[in-house]
């Protein structure tokens, strides 16, 4: 069957999201929000003649559409490791007239290897964790590169599988309200920490928890200086689960005379550059889910608290409106807010609101 998708056709078996058969080609248009936003975030660039490198296509859906949709690579190269998908990738070449693709038949280890000049733009978006491959990627890519990472290990990284998490991203998380924020953060704190043995900084410039993934774009910017900049804005955050109290560090015990929960370490830094932020947004794609990232931006702390579960959890018997508040909502709950008010501030704040 044919699946369309912005300007693109691509050959694929079903639309789903696991496939039924090992050599099944399938595609997931759930994802198709995060092919747009990878697009926009390229276009904000004004790149011109870079190389692009799509180290597991598939289908090569988001490859394609890159080379369609945008006008910054003269060089993109895709690249699979079943020959079923690397067959299909060549037919979609050619159904779209794709003139500046090559394919390649790799593991990715060993197309990353076998790389000899720098990539201006890597994207790394396996099933499940992408930690296995940023170390050779980072190698591979141009100083300023842009490095984006996807993530569908979400159990691990947000609190349901705590030790798959220790034993893979070296913290430990936890699943509160605001797990998917804690377990994207995790994600970029372990993506810095394995550049900075290179004295290389990777410097988050975009983010988005979506549905069941983790999606992280970085900028490559060499040196040892900025490496530790961004290694100082890796801490811990200390939850109470019974007063829903946070704080950045190592606490032991919270006012409420609970004991803290500790999550992290994670980057507690901003994860969203102003400048990239701006110009996605003047494409007007997506305007209610910018506004929100804006809010991101303006509130710049790791959590977010959830209207329905203070209620809830301090029996408060209303739930005041986010709107009424002066808080920042956060664009992954709709009932979400960010602020660094302590939780006795906050229910101030909720009690004046009545």
């Amino acid at each position: 069957m044919i699946y369309s998708e912005g300007s693109v056709k691509v050959n694929v078996s079903r639309k789903e999201l696991i496939p039924k058969k090992a050599d099944e080609v399938f595609i997931n248009e759930h994802k198709k929000f995060d092919r747009d936003i990878h697009v926009l975030l390229l276009n904000s660039l004004g790149w011109k003649n870079k190389t692009y490198l799509d180290l597991m296509s598939a289908t090569g859906l988001r490859a394609l559409r890159i080379s369609k949709e945008t006008k910054c690579f003269s060089k993109i190269i895709l690249n699979d490791s079943k020959k079923s998908a690397v067959n299909n990738i060549k037919k979609n070449i050619e159904l779209n007239n794709a003139k500046n693709c090559i394919v390649y038949n790799l593991d990715a280890y060993e197309l990353l290897h076998s790389l000899e000049r720098g990539v201006d733009a890597i994207d790394i978006d396996p099933f499940g964790s992408p930690i296995y491959f940023i170390t050779q990627a980072i190698k591979k890519l141009s100083r300023n590169g842009i490095l984006s990472v996807c993530a569908t290990d979400t159990a691990a990284l947000s609190g349901t599988c705590p030790k798959t998490c220790i034993r893979r991203y070296h913290s430990r998380s936890f699943l509160s309200e605001f797990y998917y924020e804690s377990g994207i953060r995790i994600l970029i704190k372990e993506c810095i920490n394995l550049a900075s043995t290179y004295d290389i900084a990777l410097q988050p410039i975009f983010a988005h928890a979506t549905r069941h993934y983790f999606r992280v774009y970085f900028r490559k910017v060499k040196g040892a200086k900025k490496a530790d900049e961004l290694m100082k804005q890796i801490n811990y955050i200390s939850y109470c689960p019974k007063c829903l109290n946070r704080v950045i560090g190592v606490k032991d015990v919270c006012e409420c005379t609970s004991r803290f929960e500790l999550i992290g370490p994670l980057f507690i830094g901003q994860i969203y550059d102003e400048k990239v932020v701006n110009k996605m947004k003047s494409f007007n794609d997506y305007p209610d889910f910018f506004r929100k990232v804006e809010n991101e931006l303006k509130a710049n702390v790791p959590w977010f608290y959830v209207t329905d579960l203070i209620a809830k959890r301090h029996k408060l018997g209303f739930e005041p409106r986010i709107e009424t508040l002066g808080f920042y909502r956060t664009y992954i709950n709709p009932k979400g807010f960010k602020t660094d008010k302590a939780i006795d501030e906050i229910l101030k704040i909720f009690n004046k609101n009545k």
